[in-house]
């Protein structure tokens, strides 16, 4: 069970995520353990708003991404490997609101 500084590992900065912050909608990689719940107190105790208020999450989504399979060859001789599972979470918060790490990206 991750502790809040461990369950949010990264914002996701794609051209999709930041297109979904103009709908209050902020996508994060987490930790493949953590739940909805604990998704939601970590980016409410870690996060502020642009103006330095709190945050309220209003709703959660979770996506698992399995690792693929990759082959790759080196010195004539081939091998597999596996890309890591990756779980992210589509926060959304309040109206009005919006969390400042992602302003002006």
């Amino acid at each position: 069970m991750p502790n809040i500084y461990s369950t949010i590992l990264r914002p996701v900065i794609t051209e999709k995520a930041l297109t979904m912050s103009g709908e209050r909608k902020y996508a994060f990689v987490v930790h493949v353990g953590a739940n909805k719940m604990q998704i939601r107190e970590a980016v409410e105790k870690l996060f502020t708003t642009t103006d330095g208020g709190a945050i309220t999450v209003t709703n959660v989504n979770t996506i698992l991404t399995k690792g693929r399979v990759k082959r790759y060859r080196m010195f004539g001789r081939s091998s597999t490997g596996r890309t890591p599972s990756v779980k992210k979470a589509i926060v959304t918060v309040a109206e009005g609101q919006a969390i400042q790490i992602f302003e002006g990206v």
